[in-house]
C-alpha cells in the first residue's frame, strides 16, 4: 500500500493487507477511507475517488507509472499536446478531465479501473451490489455517522495531537468537527485568510471554538507573495491544479501551522466528497435521463463551456462517457461525474500539488461504503450525521450571509448561468 488508509469499521488495515488477494481486495477495501493505492500481485488499484491518482504510459524502455504527472514529465520529457485550452481558476471545469492528460501518451487511471503493471493493460473492477439497500432511511444516516466516527477515531489514534481541521462556516468541515468532538479527539482548527473570505467563515468558526473550547488559528497573509513558491506549486501538479490553494502556499500560510508542532507526522482532515449525498454542485444542470453519447456530450457542453473550446477536454470526456456506459456503478450519472471527474480530476490534482506541504491530507468521506450509503440518501446527509454525533452543533447557523454579500452572490449566480448557456 502507498498512501494513507483508515478503516471505517473495526479491524486493522494491516490485517486486511495480510489477507488480501485479487479476488477479495474490492470487498476488503470497501470500508477504507483515505488517499491510497494498493498493489496486489501485478494489479494496481486506487482509492474510490482516485484521490492519490495513477498516471501511466508505455515507453520503449517499458511501462512508467506514477501518482505524479510532474515526476513522469521530469524524468521522461513527454511531448505536450497542442490542441487544448489551459484551465483557469473560477471556470466551471477548472481541471483536465481524466483519462487523457496534456502529455502525449500519458493517461490517468479512471475510477473503477485497475492496471496490470506488467502488461500495462486496463481492466474494469468487478461491480459490487450496494450492500446497504436494505437499510431504512434513519439507519442510513446512523450508519454514516458511525462510519465517520470510526475513521476519525483511527486517524486520532495514529496522529495524536497533530490533527488539523480547516474550519469554515459551511457543512463539510463542521461534519468532520462533529466526529472529532464525538470522539473527544485532540485537534487544532485553522482558517486561511483569502480574498473571498465570507462573513460566515469569519464569524462562525470563532463562535464554535469558544463554545467547544478548541484551538482556532486565523492565519493571515503576513508574508509577501512568493513567485517561486507559486511556480513550484503549479509545477508539482504539472499545471493541473487551478484553485485558491496555490495562493495559500505562495503566501507561506502553511508555515505557521507547520511550526505549531515539532512532529514530522501531521494530518489535515478535509471535507470533500460529501457532494455525492447533497447534489447541489454544478451537476444540478446535468441531465440524468440522457443515454446517447451525443446527447450527454451536448448537455455537458452547456454545463462546461471549455468542452466547446478545448479538443483535449472534449476527447477525454467522450472516453469517460464510454467508460460510464460500459461499467456499472451504484451512483447516478450526476454523482459519477462528481466523483470520477470533479474529485478524481480536480480535487486529486489539488492534493498532488499540496504534497509540497508538511502535512498528510485525507477526505474522510472518500470511502466506498460511505459513497454507497450517500447514494441512497434522500435528505441532506450532513445535518443528519451531526444530529447523531454532536447534535448541538446544529444550533449554530451555517453559511449565513451578510447584507453586503447578497448583491455579489446574485451577480455570481447570474454570471455562471450566462457562461454556461452562451
Amino acid at each position: 500500500m502507498i498512501g494513507s488508509a483508515f478503516k471505517s469499521v473495526s479491524g486493522t488495515i494491516l490485517d486486511d493487507l495480510n489477507n488480501m488477494t485479487d479476488n477479495n481486495c474490492h470487498m476488503l477495501t470497501a470500508n477504507w477511507s483515505g488517499r491510497w493505492i494498493i498493489l496486489v500481485g501485478n494489479n494496481l488499484y486506487t482509492d474510490p475517488g482516485g484521490m492519490l491518482g495513477c498516471y501511466y504510459s508505455d515507453l520503449l524502455e517499458g511501462a512508467v507509472i506514477s501518482s505524479s504527472l510532474a515526476l513522469l514529465n521530469e524524468q521522461f520529457l513527454f511531448e505536450e499536446e497542442k490542441d487544448f485550452k489551459n484551465i483557469e481558476y473560477g471556470n466551471a471545469m477548472n481541471w483536465f478531465p481524466p483519462p487523457l492528460t496534456k502529455l502525449k501518451g500519458v493517461r490517468k487511471l479512471l475510477v473503477g479501473q485497475s492496471l496490470n503493471i506488467d502488461e500495462l493493460t486496463i481492466d474494469n473492477r468487478p461491480y459490487l451490489e450496494n450492500k446497504f439497500v436494505h437499510l431504512a432511511p434513519d439507519e442510513l444516516y446512523i450508519t454514516l455517522a458511525k462510519r465517520l466516527a470510526e475513521i476519525i477515531k483511527n486517524v486520532s489514534a495514529e496522529y495524536g495531537d497533530d490533527v488539523y481541521l480547516p474550519l469554515t462556516g459551511g457543512f463539510d468541515s463542521r461534519t468532520i468537527l462533529a466526529a472529532l468532538l464525538h470522539n473527544k479527539a485532540s485537534f487544532s482548527a485553522f482558517l486561511f485568510e483569502h480574498d473571498n473570505l465570507s462573513h460566515a467563515d469569519k464569524s462562525l468558526p470563532p463562535i464554535l471554538a469558544t463554545k467547544y473550547d478548541f484551538s482556532l488559528q486565523f492565519i493571515k497573509r503576513e508574508n509577501a507573495f512568493d513567485d517561486n513558491k507559486y511556480a513550484e506549486y503549479v509545477a508539482n501538479s504539472s499545471g493541473q491544479a487551478a484553485d485558491a490553494g496555490v495562493l495559500f502556499y505562495s503566501y507561506g500560510q502553511y508555515e505557521p501551522l507547520e511550526q505549531s508542532s515539532s512532529s514530522q507526522k501531521k494530518i489535515i482532515l478535509r471535507g470533500g466528497v460529501w457532494e455525492v449525498g447533497r447534489k447541489i454542485y454544478s451537476t444540478a444542470l446535468i441531465n440524468d435521463s440522457l443515454s446517447s453519447e451525443a446527447d450527454i456530450m451536448e448537455n455537458l457542453k452547456q454545463c462546461f463551456p471549455i468542452l466547446k473550446e478545448s479538443k483535449l477536454h472534449e476527447q477525454s470526456i467522450k472516453l469517460w462517457i464510454k467508460h460510464t456506459q460500459e461499467n456499472r456503478s451504484n451512483l447516478s450519472f450526476k454523482d459519477r461525474f462528481y466523483l470520477e471527474q470533479r474529485v478524481s480530476g480536480w480535487l486529486s490534482a489539488l492534493e498532488q500539488a499540496s504534497d509540497l506541504t508538511g502535512f498528510d491530507r485525507i477526505h474522510p468521506a472518500n470511502c466506498q461504503d460511505i459513497l454507497d450509503l450517500l447514494s441512497l440518501t434522500t435528505e441532506h446527509p450532513q445535518p443528519k450525521i451531526m444530529s447523531y454525533l454532536q447534535p448541538d452543533l446544529l444550533e449554530t447557523p451555517f453559511n449565513c450571509k451578510s447584507l453586503n454579500e447578497l448583491p455579489k452572490r446574485f451577480y455570481n449566480y447570474i454570471s455562471q448561468k450566462i457562461k454556461r448557456w452562451c
